[in-house]
């Protein structure tokens, strides 16, 4: 069996959000094609703490803490602004005997699979031969949704330089990686829609039994998300400030519950029937109790899992357009859609006062994701990445 080697920046032993749910089902996909190791590389320093040679269910093969570089040097500068070949991007690296043992390790494997463009960069290697660059969220859409929701001109300046850096470097991807994965077809289109550019949507876990649901009276509206991410934060910000006045004028008995790593931290007390609960193990039997999942996020690259987590769990969704973004869903079909104040007020009462028309959608959601959006369902994607890279590397081609 061909011998994979998977490296990723995502702690895939913590709590479930968006990155680690993704690394951790690719690479169990992955064991099905071959056997399975990681290296663990990034710049977090929780990584220190507690680590096990078996790390989120498989084998461990270092974990790399990257160094803060300088960023005085004029010459670094001026490449980091002119060379699309620069890779220090994010001004941390990988130590040189970390980078030279990787290249000695990668080696030893039939196929490399990067889970992000960060962690890629930060070993500062050009060339990854037998590999796949899982690039689930694309930094110059991110600096679009920024710029899209920025004023000022110095910030709008800001984002413009950040995106025509970044679209600068996605152009060279296809020189560095044999195949590149992205997380939804308009993504791919981005990237060129090239041959080696595969589609292989976020995904969540099929319940093994129909969800049920008990929605609580008074009702509530929930949110996941893990609160270390600015545009979750922003976003909630957002909802709890310019929406939720709106919803409890009609309705003033109605929660929101809050979950997700931080969402203690925000300053929620402020705003009336609001629960931050932190955390939850146990998010199935939570969001049963919600009348409606909100996804009211307008920053952001790839696609959000949150939104396929709903609909594995039959709960309706409103969203923004940008929170849905990449999925093959319509508003009133399968979640309701909008972008403004009042219009998010206004779906959401609609949904409170109306519950069949709720579970109508939920149920359109929920026959969606059983076809497309379970990981199990990206399994002959994978075969068609992984059957490029392996026949390209037998043919001489991957070095």
């Amino acid at each position: 069996m061909p011998k994979i080697l998977c490296v990723t920046s995502h702690n895939l032993d913590g709590p479930d959000y968006g990155g680690t749910l993704r690394g951790r089902n690719l690479f169990q996909l992955l064991e099905r094609f071959g056997e399975v190791r990681v290296v663990l590389a990034g710049s977090h320093k929780f990584w220190n703490d507690d680590l096990k040679s078996s790390f989120g269910g498989f084998e461990l093969a270092k974990a790399i803490h990257f160094q803060p570089t300088p960023k005085y040097s004029i010459a670094d500068r001026w490449r980091h602004e002119f060379d699309p070949r620069f890779l220090n991007t994010n001004w941390i690296q990988a130590r040189t005997e970390d980078r030279e043992w990787m290249q000695n390790l990668m080696a030893e494997h039939d196929l490399v699979w990067i889970h992000g463009l960060n962690a890629a960069n930060g070993f500062g290697i050009w060339r990854w031969p037998n590999s796949v660059l899982d690039i689930d969220d694309i930094p110059s859409s991110f600096y679009r949704s920024n710029l899209a929701q920025t004023s000022g001109i110095v910030e709008k300046l800001r984002h413009r330089r950040q995106i025509f850096l970044w679209q600068r470097h996605e152009q060279t991807l296809k020189e560095r990686f044999d195949a590149i994965c992205v997380c939804s077809d308009p993504d791919r289109e981005k990237l060129g829609d090239l041959d080696q550019i595969f589609s292989v949507p976020n995904g969540f876990t099929a319940p093994k039994t129909n969800p049920i649901r008990q929605p609580s009276s008074p009702p509530k509206i929930g949110f996941v998300g893990t609160f270390k991410y600015a545009p979750n934060r922003e976003g909630v910000q957002w909802f709890v400030e310019h929406v939720w006045p709106l919803i409890l004028q009609k309705i003033p008995q109605a929660r929101l519950q809050l979950v997700g790593d931080e969402s203690r931290k925000g300053n929620w007390q402020a705003h009336p029937n609001i629960d931050a609960l932190g955390w939850v193990a146990d998010v199935e039997n939570e969001m049963a109790t919600w009348a409606l999942a909100i996804v009211p996020i307008f920053v952001g690259g790839g696609t959000r899992i949150k939104i396929v987590e709903a609909f594995s769990r039959k709960c309706p969704v409103v969203s923004t357009s940008l929170g849905a973004y990449g999925y093959d869903v319509a508003d009133g079909c399968e979640l309701l859609l909008a972008d403004s104040a009042g219009t998010f007020a206004a779906k959401c009462l609609r949904l409170l006062a109306n519950a069949d028309e709720g579970r109508t959608l939920a149920e359109n959601a929920w026959q969606k994701f059983l076809i497309n959006w379970t990981w199990e369902a990206q399994t002959s994607r994978l075969t068609q990445v992984i059957g490029r890279v392996l026949k390209k590397s037998s043919n001489g081609n991957g070095h």
